[in-house]
């Protein structure tokens, strides 16, 4: 959050690296909050703008000169096709649900110009602590998935309401995104976060 409000100091997340293959736009930022990524992109002359449900994180990236729009994602009407999706700090989370990741992956792969990509950042915590079991769970196993979770925000005292949120692995990702008609290439760290590109097949 410190980074996200441009406070003294704060660390940038590690994903930032994402945006370097980002040549071109346009480009889509779903869940944009405050538009540090936007503005990064903006900086380099990448054709950029983004969508979030939080009034005051849009406040915030328009008033720092980002193109940004009050909107969900599921009711979102583009004017155009975007050369690449954004869906940074595991925003691919917004599925909620595992059940609901095909409709989310649908939904991105019609906003999608042909030959354009769906950028996922996210952090591998099979067999972490806070999700037992997880490590020996498969995509196509009978138990809950481990990843369907309830979370809420922490920020200087306050807490918000509870939300479901999809806490998806890589490995889940890819099978789920080929069911899709996505190819998934993932690049992974030794601490768990990994980079996910996303492309559609081309269709025959």
């Amino acid at each position: 959050m410190r980074w996200w409000l441009r406070e003294p100091g704060a660390v940038a997340p590690a994903d930032l690296r994402a945006l370097d293959v980002i040549e071109e736009g346009p480009v889509l930022d779903i869940g944009c909050s405050t538009g540090r990524h936007l503005e990064r992109l903006m900086a380099r002359g990448i054709d950029a703008e983004g969508i979030d449900l939080l009034e005051a994180a849009v406040e915030q990236a328009v008033r720092h000169g980002c193109r940004v729009r009050l909107a969900d994602l599921w009711t979102f009407h583009p004017s155009r096709a975007y050369r690449h999706l954004l869906l940074m700090g595991n925003n691919i989370g917004l599925a909620g649900r595992l059940s609901r990741l095909p409709a989310l992956l649908d939904r991105l792969a019609g906003l999608l110009a042909p030959g354009g990509s769906v950028l996922v950042s996210g952090k591998d915590q099979r067999g972490g602590p806070d999700l037992p079991g997880r490590a020996d769970w498969t995509a196509s196993g009978e138990r809950p998935y481990p990843g369907d979770r309830r979370i809420r925000h922490l920020y200087a005292g306050q807490t918000g309401p509870w939300f479901p949120w999809l806490d998806v692995d890589p490995d889940t990702l890819a099978a789920r995104a080929a069911d899709r008609g996505f190819e998934t290439h993932v690049e992974a760290d030794a601490d768990g976060r990994f980079l996910a590109t996303l492309r559609l097949r081309p269709r025959t």
